[in-house]
């Protein structure tokens, strides 16, 4: 488990998924997102996350798109969501996901009933207990449970409960580090953009980035090894500049982060703008402005 622990010890994309205009899987496409975040240096993949627009997809075509992830990254480590209602639902998911060779599972909890702490820790007891792979639990800002530092510490103890994805904010960063045995055999991811370089001076060192992993994979480990190397204001002068560039991006027109990226996206050539539905995809109108955007802050793609 060492071994693939240290394997998170840098910044992990989380790729988006991409489709053809009427929501069908669109593989040419996604296999060129994967080969853009391999050509720029990232060695693990995150896929079927929220940027992945997990929820929308069905059990065949998850199953399909982290075979065809494996195929593009042979040699990569690939973390992959699955998400589901029930405890049974999400554990064939894992088990579909660990056949088409995934390394690690990403789970955050059924959030159709409000769970009390004691039923939140006994869905992970047993998830470790039954689960075909390895478990990163995700703390989802999206999702209304999440596991305390104490909790967390206790979970960590278990064999396949191994990592931790934490979004957001830097005080409950700090608050679980403060937590955890330090001889855990467990690492705390950062899966906030704009918690990156507060993050690395909390001691985090294993990041999962959505849009700035996709859009500008390179950048990103460009400010970790700045800040592992001890170029510190390097680091935070890039780090700046990239949060003043994602902040206006993100708000710049009127829809969904994910459909931003991946305008984005398409204007690098490697996919097209296309949302499953209900989620709107970016107009013509607004694709100008994204690219003005892009244009002002010197963005390369």
């Amino acid at each position: 488990m060492n071994a693939m622990l240290e394997r998170l010890k840098t910044v992990t994309p989380a790729v988006l998924s991409a489709w053809n205009e009427d929501g069908s899987f669109d593989e040419k496409s996604y296999r060129a997102l994967v080969r853009r975040c391999l050509e720029a240096g990232m060695e693990s993949l995150f896929i079927l996350g929220y940027t992945g627009e997990v929820k929308y997809i069905p059990r065949e075509e998850r199953k399909k798109i982290t075979a065809v992830t494996r195929d593009e990254a042979p040699k990569g480590l690939i973390v992959a969501g699955c998400v589901g209602a029930n405890i049974d639902e999400i554990l064939m998911y894992i088990e579909d996901a660990k056949e088409a060779g995934a390394d690690m599972a990403l789970v955050t909890p059924p959030e159709f009933f409000s769970l009390r702490d004691d039923e939140l820790e006994s869905f992970f007891e047993e998830l470790n207990a039954r689960t075909a792979l390895p478990i990163m639990i995700y703390n989802c800002p999206e999702n209304p449970h999440h596991c305390s530092g104490e909790m967390l510490n206790r979970l960590a103890k278990l064999d396949k409960i191994c990592a931790l994805k934490q979004s957001t904010t830097t005080d409950k960063i700090q608050r679980i580090m403060n937590k955890l045995d330090k001889d855990l055999d467990f690492i705390m991811v950062s899966g906030d953009e704009f918690e990156f370089f507060p993050a690395l001076c909390l001691g985090v060192e294993g990041f999962i980035m959505g849009a700035p992993g996709n859009i500008t994979p390179g950048l990103c480990l460009e400010m970790l090894k700045d800040y592992q190397e001890g170029r510190f204001a390097e680091s935070r002068e890039k780090y700046m500049k990239f949060a003043d560039f994602y902040d206006e991006l993100f708000f710049c027109v009127d829809k969904d982060v994910i459909a931003i990226t991946k305008a984005v996206m398409e204007l690098s050539g490697a996919c097209r703008r296309w949302m499953k539905r209900p989620t709107a995809s970016v107009t013509d109108e607004e694709m100008e402005v994204i690219k003005d955007v892009l244009r002002r802050h010197r963005v390369t793609l």
